[in-house]
């Protein structure tokens, strides 16, 4: 079956409204169901399922006062027809805007919703990027429009680094992210990897913290490299609380929070005996193939559960990652859906489930041992912990700014003292 671009991100766009599913994984299930696509089809897909949602709130802004009150009672899908048409006009000059609003009707046909089309040409024909204003004063409603996103979010911002720098931090968060990746060290050097995609056309630059930042045409992540371990996706800001856990050669290393075990590899493959917890066990078998496909499956456990209520059976470490589930803010380049699912009130209630894992994983610390404790946002509330009574602060603290070009995070370290 052919793919046609826009058909394809209208029904990603619907899942990710319904779903608690991710940008990349709904984009390669979507591929991986129509054969020979072309790579311009490919492309447009991409730009417009990510366009859309870095600009949704910018979208009905804009859209809203076309529809005469009725814009929220549209359906889901009509609402996503019109966000998609209002994109390509704003933001993809090189296609003529009769040729968005045509294509978007199109699109509205193939999925047999042709009584749309009259809507759709009443309502694009009328977004004009030179008539349709944003509003200009610095308050926090005339941010969050321009820099798409919920008032809470700029609450945050401006809580985090003042009113003076909250617009820069915001749109700082609406760019588009590099690709950055980890080398894997088990199977070769940062050069190994470079001179490995060069011979697939892609380009590699060397980024903070020894990762590569990837570009060329394609997908780097279906590359021959790729698929034998010589590399995953890492951001530099996560490759960062890797490296303050210093040299874990021998060591043994309890993650708590492991997930899919990203931060888990990198630290089998630097020597370190880890351990992987994650309440997921879903989480835990996708870290376990990678662990396999990059060669240190050896050097990590694995133990489904929660460490907050359950006895796992655990023993003491010299690290213990507080990798904790956060309302992940700091990644809104790369997951531009955060915005739209997260709420205010999720600050509160996983800065509860936060300091719950900080006291559990003190418990199974050696004495002298360390904790590292990392959120991938910039709430405060999330990023401030009270030091457990048995534990002493190591160094400063760590954080990254949005406008670090990176994922912003918060890092903090404790030493168990008795």
């Amino acid at each position: 079956m052919k793919l046609n671009a826009r058909v394809s991100a209208v029904r990603i766009l619907e899942r990710l409204d319904k779903n608690n599913t991710f940008i990349a994984s709904e984009l390669k299930n979507e591929f991986d169901r129509h054969s020979n696509i072309d790579p311009r089809d490919r492309g447009l897909t991409t730009e417009l399922v990510y366009g859309v949602l870095r600009q949704q709130r910018r979208l009905d802004y804009i859209l809203r006062p076309l529809i005469k009150g009725r814009y929220n009672r549209l359906d889901l899908d009509a609402r996503i027809l019109l966000r998609l048409g209002a994109y390509q006009v704003l933001f993809l000059d090189r296609i003529p805007k009769p040729i968005c609003v045509s294509a978007t009707q199109d699109a509205a046909r193939a999925m047999r919703k042709g009584r749309m089309t009259g809507l759709l040409n009443a309502v694009l024909r009328r977004v004009d990027p030179d008539k349709n204003s944003l509003p200009s004063d610095k308050s926090v409603k005339a941010i969050s429009i321009r820099a798409s996103m919920p008032e809470w979010i700029v609450e945050a911002l401006v809580e985090a680094y003042g009113m003076e720098n909250c617009e820069s931090e915001a749109m700082a968060l609406r760019e588009r992210a590099p690709t950055t990746i980890r080398p894997n060290v088990k199977k070769g050097t940062k050069d190994t990897v470079r001179e490995a995609l060069s011979r697939e056309g892609f380009s590699c630059d060397d980024g903070p913290n020894g990762c590569l930042i990837v570009t060329g045409p394609g997908d780097p992540f279906s590359s021959d490299c790729f698929k034998k371990g010589g590399f995953v996706p890492q951001d530099p800001s996560s490759l960062a609380v890797v490296d303050a856990l210093g040299d874990v050669e021998g060591k043994s290393v309890l993650d708590l929070c492991s997930g899919r075990g990203i931060k888990a590899t990198a630290l089998a493959a630097r020597g370190a005996q880890v351990t992987c917890v994650d309440i997921v066990e879903a989480k835990l078998e996708q870290s376990k193939k990678l662990a396999s496909r990059l060669g240190v499956r050896s050097n990590m456990r694995f133990v489904t559960g929660d460490p907050t209520q359950e006895n796992l059976g655990l023993t003491s470490y010299d690290h213990v990652l507080v990798d904790a589930p956060c309302t992940g803010l700091g990644t809104l380049r790369r997951h531009p859906e955060t915005a739209w699912r997260r709420k205010k009130e999720d600050i509160f209630r996983l800065g509860k489930i936060q300091k719950s894992l900080v006291e559990s994983g003190a418990k199974y610390l050696k004495e002298g041992g360390v904790l590292t404790y990392a959120v991938c946002t910039f709430t405060r509330f999330e990023g401030e912990l009270t030091v457990p009574s048995t534990m002493e602060s190591v160094g400063d603290d760590i954080s990254t700014r949005p406008s670090s070009g990176w994922d912003a995070f918060q890092m903090r370290r404790f030493r168990r003292i008795e």
